[in-house]
């Protein structure tokens, strides 16, 4: 090990080199893409409320794992959930609030409003921590926005959208936001995966708890698992995993060495993952415009990156 000081938790390579903030970006951005396909694929035979908190689970007792292994202790004492409370924000209410939009309007108008969440992010970096907003930054987040829009043009064709489902989207998509800006506040004091883990459980609790209640107004939100068969166990398993733990920890990692406003240029690259994934596990074809709008947000997060970090 060589004599200089690393940040706290940060992943070490086998040649003892920090782990490249690109790659680490890239890979956050694959598990999300894959993990959603997965999830999509999950949802044909377990509701959603069951889904999330399944997935959950899995992504909690994973990390639970992982930090045992690492110190020999598990992140559940008073002072990690404390550290944990961004976990209020996503997974819990920007994925809880997500799904109930979703089931009241498009699925394709509730991706593009997500993918809002590249523009958001940038301009909140520069009101809330200080990154510095110029027009190739604004420009470069534009041009992301339009890739998702064609990515995703083909998904079009519903009769029915309701103004309140935008807004819950919009609303999800805010708490996720928010999730970051605080994340990014704390992950430089902070060892990734205990932070992952503390975050995670504190949003397992609070989803719990809210699909507890309102499964007395309403039995969609019920959490039953008791008719899922073997292989959509694994999968929601798997998905959790992916979609969760991983992508998380990893975003966390990239967000020790990356300003919040570079890390979301890969977040527009879910899509593309999504896409992808769907191509290869469901046969999916998509259009030529499609691949355009793919080439965009390729282009824009490969730009981004070469932009000069401030």
């Amino acid at each position: 090990m060589s004599g200089r000081s690393l940040p706290r938790g940060t992943a070490i390579l086998p040649d003892d080199k920090p782990m490249n903030p690109i790659i680490t970006a890239l890979s956050y951005a694959f598990c999300w893409g894959v993990g959603l396909t997965l999830t999509k694929i999950a949802l044909s035979e377990i509701r959603p409320a069951t889904l999330l908190v399944i997935q959950l689970l899995a992504s909690v007792s994973f990390l639970a794992i992982a930090c045992y292994c690492q110190n020999r202790q598990l992140p559940f004492s008073w002072s990690n959930l404390k550290q944990g409370f961004a976990g209020i924000f996503e997974p819990a209410l920007a994925y809880m609030i997500g799904t109930f939009g979703v089931e009241m309007t498009t699925a394709s108008k509730a991706t593009l409003i997500g993918s809002s969440e590249v523009i958001l992010t940038v301009l909140f970096a520069a009101v809330f921590l200080g990154e510095k907003l110029t027009r190739i930054k604004f420009l470069l987040a534009g041009i992301s926005f339009v890739g998702v829009c064609l990515l995703l043009l083909r998904d079009e064709g519903t009769n029915y959208a309701s103004f309140s489902g935008d807004l819950l989207v919009l609303l999800g998509t805010l708490f996720a936001v928010f999730y970051v800006i605080l994340s990014k506040q704390q992950i430089a004091n902070s060892d990734p995966l205990q932070l992952t883990a503390s975050q995670q459980f504190v949003g397992l609790m609070v989803t719990v708890l809210c699909f507890s209640a309102l499964s007395v107004l309403n039995s969609n939100y019920e959490v039953n698992a008791a008719h899922i068969s073997l292989p959509f166990w694994l999968l929601a398993v798997g998905s959790g995993v992916m979609q969760y733990a991983l992508a998380f920890l990893l975003y966390l990692t990239a967000l020790q060495n990356l300003p919040v406003s570079h890390a979301a240029f890969y977040v527009a690259l879910i899509p593309v993952f999504g896409v992808t994934s769907a191509i290869l596990i469901l046969g999916e074809r998509p259009s030529l415009i499609q691949w355009v709008g793919a080439g965009l947000i390729i282009a824009s997060s490969y730009f981004a990156n070469k932009l000069q970090t401030v």
